[in-house]
């Protein structure tokens, strides 16, 4: 994605700033009462020079103690001029970084399937991290300096000739045309600097969750090299940034000791002329001073500056996605659900073009409190139709309905809230038992908690854990065993308690004893609700009412179990090569 022009990125950070203006209108009033002081400063220590023989000693020291004076205040001053940047820089970050992250919570699967977790999160720590200093010492410090600028180029022009500040102007000039030039290409750069580093957040991410795997393989020094790779090509782009900055910076931090060499020659010249004094070159000095600081901090910020607008660039990319499953202007209320499933001709391609469809022409019909299944090699598509379901994605063509309305015509919240999902790949949170169960209803009781566990067989294991409930477990649940994950999963159905039940080859990772625990737990959970299962082991669907056989996207056989036993045909192979299969392992057991 192209870097957005200057316009539309300050009205977009003019987005997040906007409920701070207030706190920002005072730090620019402080911002210009410090500029006023630093120019009152240099305009005494001008006059001072230039009539110091004309005052008394008394008069000095009264002069002296009014300018102490005035310090203190300028300290009080300096202290809230910095703190306000500071705190609004903090505010703002703290209001993208939550923004951003409900924003990735609306969207779609599609969005997750084509960015890395790393790179996602790269881009809501770091990038946005990089980001605080378009505030904090961007943003502010360009208010500032524009306020010292304009203050002391009116001062230069009333009080001076315009032989004197010549030079001055010149040197902003050149400045101007500087950053032009150099900012853009720095700030595109920088956008290259932070893609590696998402790379390597996405690749250092990736092989820290799979370390059992690279280890188990004896795969580190393989690992280690891939990485190696990311970091040289991000070490790489990093030099470059460097040294477009290192160039910037020598040329903006040497033009103001130019500049000053020029005004002094001229002041000496135009004192020799007697059109100015020495105390006026002394005191545009001073001057020299408020105006060359913010060049000189914009020559040392440039690196900074083109970082944080590429990280900003790509905040935004991320703000700017929107979900291709959304909700419609007005949604069906219905009161309940009954739990009637129907397919009609859906087809679905992940490619937005709709081509290489994964789907084709899907129809079929679930009763409430009916079991299906549906069965097929890996690859055919079952898991998708099952995602339909929910809505992780729509279909391109046909309609699922759920007793008789069109899911798209339901709210996400509605839809999703009457719909359980078993999968095969248990997810839990870091915390404890209790609040990984209370998924399933965020008001429950600690007895309804225990019941949802007692039903899901798994308070046999719960009370022997030192807090019970309570008992905290790791990040995936890493200290559980498969089968106990699987159980905790099923007790947040319970406790859920939807009409529809979604049971993704919920069994297919488990040992013998665990698999019987959670076929005790399915039994119940099944009990007077509609289910739709994806199974391989076919030993799990001999209870089913009607089994759908799913090959390269399509339907191609249904019946019951006998029925299509008796049909011979791809569910009697697949049935056949698994009881084959089944029996060897009998008889060499591994």
């Amino acid at each position: 994605m192209a870097p957005r022009n200057t316009p539309s990125l300050v009205s977009r950070l003019w987005v997040f700033i906007r409920p701070l203006k207030w706190i920002l209108l005072l730090a620019c009033i402080l911002a210009g009462m410090k500029a006023m002081s630093g120019l009152g400063l240099a305009a005494v220590s001008r006059w001072l020079l230039n009539n110091y023989q004309s005052l008394s000693t008394q008069e000095l020291f009264r002069i002296y103690g009014g300018i102490t004076l005035f310090l203190v205040l300028l300290l009080i001053t300096t202290y809230f001029r910095v703190y306000f940047p500071a705190y609004i820089a903090s505010s703002v970050i703290r209001r993208m970084r939550r923004q951003l992250y409900r924003h990735l919570q609306r969207l779609s699967a599609d969005f997750y399937a084509q960015h890395q977790t790393g790179e996602v999160v790269s881009r809501l720590t770091n990038d946005i991290t990089l980001a605080q200093l378009l505030y904090s010492n961007v943003i502010i410090n360009a208010i500032f300096d524009a306020i010292i600028l304009s203050t002391a180029a009116i001062y230069l022009v009333l009080s001076y000739p315009f032989a004197a500040y010549a030079p001055i102007l010149g040197t902003c000039i050149v400045y101007g045309v500087l950053m032009s030039f150099f900012l853009p290409r720095m700030r595109t750069r920088s956008r290259q600097v932070q893609e590696e580093m998402g790379k390597i957040t996405s690749e250092v991410s990736e092989k820290i969750v799979g370390m059992k795997v690279l280890q188990s393989f004896t795969h580190e020094e393989i690992a280690g090299n891939v990485v190696d790779e990311r970091l040289e090509s991000h070490f790489f782009e990093s030099l470059r940034m460097a040294r477009l900055q290192s160039l910037f910076s020598a040329v903006g931090q040497t033009l103001p000791e130019f500049a000053k060499l020029l005004v002094i020659a001229l002041g000496i010249y135009l004192i020799l002329q007697a059109r100015m004094t020495v105390g006026d070159i002394a005191g545009m000095i001073l001057v020299l001073g408020h105006i060359f600081f913010p060049l000189r901090r914009t020559a040392s910020m440039t690196a900074e500056i083109g970082t944080s607008i590429g990280s900003m660039d790509r905040i935004l990319e991320f703000f700017d996605a929107q979900p291709s499953v959304t909700e419609a202007a007005e949604v069906v209320s219905l009161p309940s659900l009954s739990g009637r499933v129907e397919y009609r001709n859906v087809s679905f391609s992940y490619a937005q073009d709709g081509e290489s469809r994964v789907l084709h022409r899907i129809s079929f019909e679930v009763e409430p409190g009916s079991q299906i299944a549906f069965v097929g090699p890996s690859g055919a598509g079952k898991s998708t139709i099952m995602d339909l379901l929910s809505r992780f994605y729509d279909p391109g063509e046909g309609q699922i309905l759920i007793d008789g309305v069109d899911i798209r015509e339901m709210s996400l919240e509605f839809l999703r809230k009457h719909i359980g999902i078993v999968m095969q790949d248990t997810i839990l949170f870091s915390g404890t038992i209790a609040e990984n169960v209370r998924l399933g209803n965020p008001e429950a009781t600690d007895a309804e908690v225990k019941e949802a566990l007692e039903n899901a067989y798994a308070m046999e294991f719960v009370t022997k854990m030192s807090g019970g409930i309570n008992s905290r477990i790791a990040e995936q649940g890493k200290t559980l065993s498969g089968g106990q994950r699987q159980r905790i999963a099923l007790a947040r159905m319970f406790l859920k308690d939807p009409r529809i039940i979604i049971l993704d080859e919920a069994t297919s990772a488990l040992d013998t004893e665990s698999e019987q625990y959670v076929q005790q737990a399915f039994h119940g959970l099944k009990s007077g609700r509609t289910t739709l299962m994806i199974a391989h082991h076919f030993a799990t669907v001999k209870d089913v009412e009607y089994i759908y056989v799913v090959e390269e996207g399509r339907i191609v056989e249904e019946g019951t179990m006998m029925e299509l036993m008796e049909a011979g045909g791809v569910f009697r192979n697949l049935y056949d090569s698994q009881s084959a299969m089944l029996a060897i392992e009998s008889t060499y057991p591994v």
